[in-house]
């Protein structure tokens, strides 16, 4: 395909899927992820639609509970501090942490999939040419958020940074007698501060999700059309992606632990790109996209991921399956994710190409 060919598919595509909100499960998710299949067959593909059940509840009320949790933790520690001892205060902001990170792994590996309120029905699409090694992912499913992700990054790092001051602080306490009150009274105010944007981020269904997720999903789609001399190559668009990363977890439950996952997450036409992981490092996965991005001239960040950010990579992660999440943009995409101001107007199709051509590449060299 040629560049203005691959453009003006791109500009088409982003335009389409783009037309309306598209919430897990709903008939307009539904008819973008009909779009995909057309496109996906087209290249050759055999395509296969996979339901998958969940439970919508830890997708919406985890993230508000978790930052609560978080503040109040650092209130709890301080009254501790204050009025009991720092060994005191240590021993139970260690309990509350470990209660934290023990109910986040329990949410992960088996709320989402079986909490029993607020249950739901979508489905994955998954499309394979040969025996895929490789697999490139986006999802489909868009939403809005009362909180712009923007605002909810910085909330997350400021309570992480709080917090780690906290820690610094009992410890501190524990060597040098006669920390001030009043230091613990500033740090339970920053907490309260720092958690209220995530407290307060309810999901809606009222962006149309043009950044998040379709200039991914179509990245996907227009890389699998240049890596046609890919001969083993998987493309899954996902569902629940934006409530825990339903459909992903649904869809990695399955599989082996040979593949390699490249996801796409936002392309906006300007700003640095990003290749981000959790867990143990990929590396075979990040020195290619590397070695590629070098080869083609882009500037390529690699990092952890941004906290604050769920992406379908750390639901493979989770289960040991190497993976990254593959993105560009700026501080104004991420001010303008999860919000009505999401769509495809100012989007011309050019960071797209680019990233197709990203992946296409990593695709073919990973393979």
């Amino acid at each position: 395909m040629a560049d203005a060919e691959l453009l003006k598919r791109a500009k088409t595509l982003l335009d389409q899927l783009s037309a309306t909100p598209r919430f897990a499960g709903s008939p307009e998710e539904g008819k973008a992820r009909a779009v995909c299949r057309a496109e996906l067959e087209r290249a050759g593909f055999s395509c296969t639609e996979l339901p998958f059940e969940y439970s919508q509840a830890p997708g919406r009320w985890g993230p508000p509970i978790a930052a609560a949790f978080q503040a109040a933790t650092v209130l709890l520690v301080g009254h501790m501090a204050v009025h009991y001892g720092a060994l005191e205060a240590l021993v139970v902001g260690a309990v509350l942490v470990c209660a934290l990170i023990w109910a986040s792994s329990h949410v992960k590996r088996r709320g989402i999939a079986g909490f029993p309120f607020q249950r739901a029905t979508s489905t994955n699409l998954e499309a394979t040419r040969g025996k895929p090694a490789v697999w490139l992912v986006a999802h489909i499913d868009s939403k809005s958020q009362t909180i712009p992700i923007l605002v909810r990054i910085v909330s997350s790092v400021l309570l992480a940074i709080i917090s780690a001051l906290a820690l610094l602080v009992i410890l501190l306490s524990l060597v040098v007698a006669g920390v001030p009150a009043s230091v613990w009274h500033t740090l339970a105010i920053g907490a309260v501060v720092a958690a209220l944007p995530s407290m307060f981020c309810f999901v809606g269904n009222d962006s149309r999700g043009a950044l998040d997720n379709a200039s991914g999903v179509v990245t996907v789609l227009m890389a699998s059309r240049l890596a046609a001399a890919v001969e083993n190559l998987g493309v899954l668009i996902t569902s629940g992606e934006e409530l825990g990363l339903a459909g992903a977890r649904a869809w990695a439950a399955r599989a082996t632990h040979e593949i390699m996952v490249i996801n796409c997450d936002t392309v906006d036409d300007a700003g640095g790109w990003r290749c981000m992981y959790n867990g143990a490092r990929p590396a075979k996965i990040t020195a290619a996209s590397e070695t590629i991005a070098a080869r083609l001239g882009f500037k390529l960040a690699i990092g952890r991921m941004i906290p604050g950010i769920l992406a379908d990579s750390m639901a493979f992660a989770d289960r040991g399956i190497g993976s990254v999440t593959i993105g560009r943009g700026r501080l104004s995409t991420l001010a303008r994710i999860h919000t009505r101001r999401d769509t495809s107007i100012a989007l011309t199709g050019n960071g797209v190409a680019d990233g197709a051509a990203l992946l296409s590449a990593l695709a073919k060299e990973l393979s």
